[in-house]
């Protein structure tokens, strides 16, 4: 009986932890940092996930060492930077109109050289 008690106890300390995400280390949180200050310098549109599951999005209207602020729609919630899993933010419209040229003249000059080696 005391070994099934043992077996119990021992998995009972050491499978929660097997099963726990691990938090952010520095890397990660870093990274975060760098994105939150590039889409205060853009005044972009995030969104994000916690390591808790939430979603949230809106914009980022200021960011201290430890935490920034994040406001939508007049609401405003104070993240840790180590709470953020994930952040994105969108293609700005001049990016994507870039794109949308570049992928067009390719295009144009590939059906060019077609033509051309036809002939």
């Amino acid at each position: 009986m005391k070994p099934l008690i043992v077996l119990v106890l021992v998995f009972g300390f050491v499978c929660p932890s097997l099963y726990a995400t691990p938090g952010p280390d520095q890397k990660h949180i870093d990274k975060i940092k760098k994105k939150v200050n590039q889409c205060i310098e853009k005044g972009s549109r995030v969104s994000m996930e916690t390591y808790d599951d939430r979603k949230l999005q809106g914009k980022i209207s200021e960011a201290g060492v430890d935490n920034f602020v994040l406001t939508n729609e007049g609401r405003s919630t104070t993240l840790a930077y180590e709470e953020i899993k994930k952040i994105k933010s969108p293609l700005d419209q001049r990016t994507k109109r870039a794109i949308a040229l570049a992928i067009v003249t390719g295009g144009l000059i590939g059906l060019t050289a077609v033509g051309l080696s036809q002939d």
